[in-house]
């Protein structure tokens, strides 16, 4: 019996879907290889760089396990899980005029050169870019968060601004993120506003990264209560990895014990010794900027003057808002997030 043939159609159609599967083999092993040199290759620099930069992330702190044991990624993060304490913070090192003028009054003067009391600045290092904030008047900033913290989901950062009536502002502590997948209602850690806690518990221990009434900026581990008896007004928490102090620069040092990082988008916030408060928003996870390290936001920090500053989330959360405007490049393929706090530059003359 002769055997039928196929026809033309079906046949090339059988082809098309064999060359597509060959090709997804070829390079999902392409991939594992990748990441087996990556993981496993002759440079313990860029092993490191590489499983922090994932361990960083929500959607993929997995994929450092592929070629990886859980006891040599527990190794990896040993000195994390040590950075606890830093500096104690020496607030008289901060010297805040008792009110800041205005760039009206600033210009008033014959002769004198208009100082705006919120500038923004290009930022660009070696393998990232980014926007720099600088508020003069630090009292302008507070902490601003979405409805119903853990009970419904977040706002985005420009829905977050326009709640409070503000001119800008920046992404603020972390949240419940698993997989990448969360809806930024739910805080991870301490939410103190206008000096109430309004998530957390007095009692426990955080990465604080706040500001009192005189508009000092304040980090370090404390717990809430302690955040309080120091007259702090407004703050949020990040732990990277769940270990890290978030204080970056105490009292004009680094603190070295806190920057094990790898690549990514950052978000920080800092002060200088004349009281302005510097918003650092870094971006990453792109071909034209892979991001940044802890120890970049520091450099950057103290180029302009920072005498302390403290982390914030990052990554794909990494969103700078300015007049209404998203002015930074925000690492999330779906555009900014969702967010449960940011740090909200209010308009001249409504604090």
């Amino acid at each position: 019996m002769q055997k039928k043939e196929l026809p033309g159609a079906v046949r090339w159609a059988g082809r098309v879907l064999g060359v597509l599967l060959w090709t997804v083999f070829l390079l999902v092993l392409l991939l594992f290889g990748l990441v087996w040199v990556m993981e496993r290759g002759p440079s313990p620099t860029v092993t490191e760089i590489f499983c922090r930069s994932l361990k960083e992330t929500s959607a993929l702190k997995w994929v450092p396990g592929i070629f990886r044991s859980e006891e040599e990624l527990e190794a990896l993060a040993a000195g994390e899980t040590a950075a606890d304490e830093t500096e104690a913070m020496n607030v008289s090192l901060i010297h805040i005029a008792a009110a800041a003028p205005s760039a009206a009054e600033n210009a008033a003067e014959d002769g004198a050169e208009e100082l705006p009391d919120l500038e923004v600045i290009d930022i660009k290092g070696g393998t990232y870019k980014g926007k720099l904030m600088i508020v003069r008047d630090p009292k302008r900033v507070i902490v601003g968060t979405s409805d119903n913290l853990g009970r419904q989901g977040g706002l985005k950062l420009p829905q977050l601004v326009e709640k409070y009536d503000g001119i800008a502002g920046i992404n603020g502590g972390g949240f419940n993120d698993e997989s990448g997948r969360g809806d930024g209602g739910t805080p991870q850690g301490l939410v103190i506003t206008d000096g109430k806690i309004v998530y957390g518990s007095a009692a426990s221990r955080y990465s604080v990264v706040g500001l009192d009434a005189d508009g000092i900026l304040i980090v370090g581990k404390m717990t809430a209560q302690e955040a309080l008896d120091q007259g702090v007004l407004w703050a949020v928490s990040f732990n990277l990895h769940g270990a890290i102090n978030g204080a970056l620069v105490v009292n004009g040092e680094i603190q070295t014990q806190n920057l094990p990082s790898g690549i990514n988008p950052r978000t920080a916030i800092g002060q200088r010794e004349d009281g302005a408060l510097l918003l650092l928003v870094l971006d990453g996870r792109s071909v034209d900027t892979l991001g940044a390290t802890l120890k970049d936001v520091c450099d950057v920090m103290l180029e302009y003057g920072a005498v302390n500053v403290g982390n914030l989330d990052g990554g794909s959360s990494s969103v700078m808002v300015y007049d209404g405007e998203i002015i930074n490049t925000v690492a999330s393929v779906t555009g900014n997030r969702y967010i449960p706090t940011g740090f909200i530059v209010l308009r001249e003359g409504s604090d």
